[in-house]
């Protein structure tokens, strides 16, 4: 159902309130129209609402005021003890963690000089290993250096005692 203006004003004139109506014909940006009034009655009528109304109004206002206050203070109340308590809990929580952390880094310390003993001991091993390799290395390198030249003399001494 699609509303209109044209519906809004036949629903207003049903109604016959006249704050509808100066609503109604109202420019969006302009204040309020004067009221036009038809009949005391229906003033007098429209009067004596608004003050029951504004009185309700007045009563609820109060009654929120105070829920809200009464809510405030049990949220703060409430605030407060939770954190007391997480205060509580992570100053626990530092302290065994403090104590957690120590006890590992003792342990990694002494893993670390064993480890760092053992490493140093296989280094001089390994190195000894490599000095006794380089050694042998340059034996045989130097041996067949000797058993080429003596290939090549004798190749020599051959050539020359069949040319001649």
């Amino acid at each position: 159902m699609h509303i209109t203006a044209e519906k809004i004003k036949e629903a207003a004139e049903a109604l016959e309130s006249t704050e509808l109506k100066s609503f109604m014909f109202q420019e969006p940006t302009a204040g309020p129209l004067t009221r036009r009034r038809r009949s005391s009655r229906s003033t007098g009528r429209s009067r004596r609402s608004t003050r029951g109304t504004r009185r309700s109004t007045r009563g609820t206002r109060r009654s929120t005021r105070r829920s809200t206050r009464r809510s405030t203070r049990g949220t703060r109340r409430s605030t407060r003890g939770t954190r007391r308590s997480t205060r509580r809990s992570t100053r626990g929580t530092r302290r065994s963690t403090r104590r957690s952390t120590r006890g590992t880094r003792r342990s990694t310390r002494r893993s670390t000089r064993r480890s760092t003993r053992r490493s140093r001991r296989s280094t001089r091993r390994s190195r000894r290993s490599r000095r006794s390799t380089r050694r042998s290395r340059r034996s045989t390198r130097r041996s067949r250096r000797s058993t080429r030249r003596s290939r090549r003399s004798t190749r020599r001494s051959r050539r020359s005692t069949r040319r001649s």
